[in-house]
This record gives C-alpha cells, structure tokens and sequence, in this order.
C-alpha cells in the first residue's frame, strides 16, 4: 500500500527525508501550486541517494484558481470587513491609490471569466477562510469576510460554478511537465481532473505511446463534475488520487463523503487503482494525537481496498512529519493484517 508524503517546510532536510523513507514512505510529492526548482532538485537528490527506487510524484497545479502571483500585500482581514476579488488583468490596471483605498485580491483568471460565471460563493485553504458574496459587477467580486484569516499569493479559492470549460495545459503546467520529464520523474499528476479530455491533453503534450510508457500520469479528481465522469476518467489512467481538501469546499462535507464512497465503489470494479488524499491525520498535523473517527476512517478505507494514502500537511508543515508517517504504516500493518484474517 502506497504511502505519500508531500514534501514541504518540515521535511526539506536531507535528514528528514531519510527518516520519512525509513519509515514507510515510498513516494515523495512535490507540489507544484508551490514550484521552487532550487528546493525541489534538492529534494531530488537526497531521496535518490537514500534509496534509488523512490518515486517523486509531481503535482501540477490544473485549473484550480487561486490568489494570484502578482499579489502586492499579504492581508490580514477580519470578519464584517470587505474585500473585493478581481482578475488579474483588472488587478493590473490599479494605480497605489486605488490598491491602498480598497482590499482588492487578484485571482490567476481574467476579469471576462468572472463576467460569465454565476458566482453565489467564495472560499479560500479548503474552506478555512469564508467570505459572502455581495454583488459581482464587470468582472469584480464584492464580498465580506465571513471567516478571516491570512490572504497571500498562491493559496487556492473554491468559487461556486466558475465557468471554465477549456482543456488547453496552462504554461505553468507544460513547463512543470517538461521539468519533470528532464529530472527524470516517474509520476505526472494533474490536479483538478473533471473529464477524460484533461488527461488526454497531458497524454499528447508528452507525445508518449502506450507500448513505449515512461511515466505514470495520475488523475487527481477534487470537485463533484470530476467523481461524475470518473468512469470515463478511469479508462485514461490507472491510478485516481481523490483530494478531499478541495471535494469538501466545492461540495459540502456531507455530500463529500457520498461522492468518495461512489468514487472508490467504481475505481475498484474497473480493477484500477485509488488514492485518499488530504484530511488523513490532520490532528497529528497540529502536533496532537490521532483521533478515533480519524482511525476508523483509515481502517474503512483499508476495509474498502483502496491503495494507499497521500498527507499533505501532515508532512509538508505538520509538526511532526515522522511520528505521523510511523504512525500510519503501524495503523496500515495492524488492519491489513486483520481484514486479511477474517
């Protein structure tokens, strides 16, 4: 069973890195929302000096919207307080003194897709930052701070139908692809899969031949249109990552939970394999101890046949990165070993 640690702040160190594969960890995520080419290649290295047959998975970013590179200011904002959200393009035409009258946040979309998209709700890091939407007027979104928190540059958005039916790989995207491919990694997956068609587009951008495969492209599948087409997904790869930090935002954590069950249910009748992703230990994240409800879901994942588990802040800036992958491959070991008995 896969277990996938992202590498992040915590766990950048040669040491650390070691400690992780010792462990249990037998493939290493770099997220690409974050790309730094100096500290990735490091990481690189180090893993492959540790072990060889270590797999690096690298995580594009796909068409999740987020807060903009061209950001100015890190904010601080606070319930009640007003912020407005914009397109990039927009953003760009701001002189100082509309930028200091006004909190106005770019996202990495242009004003014209906001026009004609019927926005109704607006999130940011997984639901952890809410805002209520109070008018959207020529590309603009006016909200206010339901649930403050820290606004900066790159962090992701969940915007309720944003329109975005186009398939064409961003830059970002292609020139990570090609980064990986000269790095020689083994794992390409995209983020934000809601069709076959997002994958076929990786498939001919790479220009491989199936009888001539040399990397394995995942499907990373997070919003409730991606577990809707999962079945036609699945004929393009062998392997889904489902991302329950973004299925949770874009469909509410009560449906969230229906959509993974029938996700897992049709991944396993087509003898492919599945991933959990996100929300595994996030209490070990904090530095505390894993709870019940977090236990028992590992074991009815394990119960249910899945393939394995990727952390994402567990290791990437948890406390205690190790504790929690030790942790882990013990719970794993202890329920296989159970669920095989029975």
């Amino acid at each position: 069973m896969d277990i996938i640690a992202t590498v992040g702040p915590k766990t950048m160190d040669k040491w650390v890195i070691k400690e992780l594969i010792e462990n249990g960890v037998n493939t290493l995520r770099l997220n690409c929302a974050h790309f730094n080419k100096d500290e990735f290649e490091r990481v690189i290295n180090y893993a492959k000096s540790i072990n060889s047959e270590i797999h690096i998975l690298v995580d594009l970013s796909g068409k999740k919207v987020r807060i903009s590179k061209k950001l100015k200011y890190i904010y601080k904002v606070y319930n009640e307080q007003e912020v407005f959200f914009c397109g990039e393009d927009y953003y760009n035409s701001l002189n100082n003194k509309e930028l200091g009258e006004k909190k106005y946040i770019p996202l990495n979309i242009n004003a014209e897709k906001i026009k004609r998209s019927k926005i109704e709700s607006l999130s940011i890091k997984d639901n952890t930052m809410n805002f209520q939407i109070l008018d959207v007027k020529e590309g603009i979104i006016k909200t206010k701070v339901m649930k403050g928190g820290i606004i900066r540059a790159g962090k992701g958005c969940n915007i309720s139908t944003i329109n975005d039916n186009e398939r064409i790989i961003s830059k970002k995207d292609k020139d990570n692809i090609l980064w990986a491919i000269n790095n020689d990694l083994d794992i390409i997956c995209q983020s934000f899969v809601e069709s076959k068609q997002d994958i076929d587009e990786i498939i001919r951008f790479i220009g491989y031949k199936e009888e001539e495969k040399k990397y394995d492209i995942w499907a990373k599948i997070e919003t409730p249109k991606g577990i809707n087409n999962i079945n036609d997904i699945i004929t393009a790869v062998d392997t889904v990552v489902i991302g329950r930090g973004d299925l949770v935002a874009e469909a509410g954590i009560l449906e969230s939970v229906l959509l993974q069950e029938k996700a897992i249910k049709i991944v396993k009748s087509r003898n492919k394999r599945i991933i959990i992703a996100t929300h595994i230990l996030n209490s070990m994240k904090d530095g505390n101890l894993a709870t019940l409800p977090e236990i028992e879901s590992i074991y009815e994942f394990i119960n249910k046949g899945v393939d394995g588990f990727l952390l994402a802040g567990e290791t990437s800036i948890g406390r205690a990165p190790i504790q929690t992958i030790k942790f882990l491959k013990n719970v794993i070991k202890y329920y296989k070993k159970d669920i095989k008995s029975e």
